[in-house]
């Protein structure tokens, strides 16, 4: 058999299990592992005493380990063991799983244990790892004989050598106590690969070179096992929680962690306690290295929040870092020609109102946007007067030897002179007329004065002459019978007509 092959082969698994991790803790540790032995395997062809079984008994088995953490979640181990146990001479079903006594033992079966595994830890940040492992081992076996004489092939006390090369897997669960001390609860199996040498007497049980006529081919070590590691658990992040306890094992350095060894951020803005130089910063910032708001246009409201990031330097700005705008109408005070604006007007890009029908009254705000040139408006943009669309007539009550409107044709005049004043393309005819007392002449005459005095009154409020002609009909056209009180009332009357607008 090729030896070398077979452990450069258990080599290469080792490594390949530990390549899997990172790196564990880089310590050193001192253990010892105890307490039981359980041969097993008997050989396919052994055969003695009382039939086929495992004569060999659960024995006791200590151990002396030594340890190297490597990457973070894996370890060497190399152990140094002793074991011993009893066969039963007696037994007729197998031993294995019985405790070792002297009584009825044909020989006693001694055996330093030398092993080297990798474990492989699942959890390395946890206070509770479960964790496989894979080695070989050389086990040293000692047989010496408890009985001799007649049908026995070697005398009493003699020994007889032999030892093995083997191979070694398990699995367990590791629990911290504290940063140095640990203990775990350990399962592994060593199967014999091949025999190296034997030496002195055989007994009963023939040449162990022979695997397959052995009365074990391995043995399982349930145990359980104490480790002490020195100069404390390590801590690489330098926050203070050792590797095996820290759930961020890869805090930077100077961060502020909390117990379980993750930084704390206050202000929830990536850069953490400790290194923040800016703790404060409003949530939504965007920040540099040290956690201090970046604030490119330097108006005082940092980016992230800033809704106007490129606002002119030394403008003033609101909350949200837009430039202010008094008005409201969209365009920057910085900018705004005219910063007064109405609050609904529509304006241009330098903040002045617009006003398509130049009445005054900016767009957005006029209810009436097509108002012809020069009409009064009110502060809606509408004409302040209804337009003059039929004859306006006045029954004056007038004084005696008066000319002059009364009371009341004096308020209907004052209207008519505003809807003149609103509506400037306006023309009107001031029609007199009197009833048929009196001779014609006299009353053509009188009723072109009171024409006249009409016109000259709304001539007095404001109304271009060139708008109003003024004209006496006298006692023409009636419009009720002269010869009652009531009809010629209603003949003595003005009448305003429009002619354009």
């Amino acid at each position: 058999m090729n030896y070398k092959r077979i452990i450069g082969a258990c080599f290469l698994i080792i490594l390949m299990v530990s390549t899997a991790g990172a790196e564990w803790n880089s310590n050193f540790g001192l253990g010892a592992r105890g307490p039981f032995l359980v041969p097993l395997f008997k050989g396919s062809d052994y055969s003695a005493f009382r039939g086929s079984y495992e004569p060999y008994m659960m024995g006791w088995d200590g151990a002396f380990e030594i340890k190297y953490g490597m990457p973070r979640n894996f370890i060497v181990n190399l152990s140094i063991g002793y074991a011993t146990t009893y066969d039963d001479t007696t037994a007729v079903s197998d031993q294995s799983f019985k405790m070792n006594k002297s009584e009825k033992a044909y020989t006693q079966l001694n055996g330093l244990l030398l092993g080297l595994t990798g474990q492989y830890f699942f959890i390395p940040e946890g206070s509770v790892q479960p964790y496989v492992l894979l080695g070989v081992g050389l086990d040293m076996w000692s047989m010496k004989t408890q009985v001799g004489g007649a049908g026995y092939p070697s005398p009493l006390g003699s020994k007889y050598k032999f030892s093995d090369l083997g191979l070694k897997g398990g699995a367990g669960i590791n629990f911290w106590v504290n940063e140095n001390f640990s203990f775990d609860i350990q399962g592994k199996l060593t199967y014999g690969l091949t025999n190296i040498s034997t030496s002195g007497d055989p007994t009963i049980y023939g040449d162990m070179s022979d695997w397959k006529k052995r009365p074990f081919g391995g043995y399982l070590e349930p145990s359980i096992g104490l480790t002490y590691f020195f100069g404390g658990a390590p801590d690489r992040d330098k926050d203070g929680i050792k590797d095996k306890f820290d759930q961020c094992p890869d805090t930077p350095v100077g961060a502020v962690v909390d117990q379980y060894g993750c930084p704390l951020d206050s202000d929830r803005d990536a850069v953490y306690d400790g290194i923040d130089t800016c703790y404060e910063t409003p949530q939504g910032c965007v920040v540099d290295i040290t956690g201090c708001p970046i604030d490119s246009d330097k108006d005082g409201v940092c980016d992230g929040l800033d809704k106007c990031p490129e606002s002119p330097e030394g403008v003033a700005v609101d909350v949200r870092g837009c430039p202010l705008d008094g008005d409201g109408d969209g365009v920057p005070d910085y900018k705004d020609q005219q910063p007064d604006t109405p609050k609904g007007a529509l304006v241009d890009e330098n903040g002045v109102f617009l006003d398509g029908d130049t009445d005054g009254v900016p767009d957005g705000i006029d209810k009436c946007p097509d108002t012809g040139v020069g009409i009064l408006v009110d502060e809606f943009g509408c004409p302040r007067a209804k337009p003059l669309t039929g004859t306006l007539t006045l029954n004056i009550q007038y004084e005696s030897g008066s000319f002059e409107p009364d009371a009341k044709a004096r308020f209907s005049l004052d209207e008519l002179a505003v809807t003149m004043q609103s509506y400037p393309n306006l023309k009107i005819e001031v029609n007199g007329y009197t009833d048929a007392l009196g001779s014609t002449s006299g009353n053509l005459r009188l009723s072109q004065k009171r024409a006249d005095a009409v016109k000259e009154y709304l001539v007095g409020h404001g109304v271009s002459p060139d708008r109003v002609t003024a004209r006496g009909f006298g006692e023409d056209k009636p419009v009720s019978d002269n010869g009652t009180p009531e009809g010629r009332q209603k003949n003595r009357r003005i009448e305003i007509v429009p002619v354009g607008q």
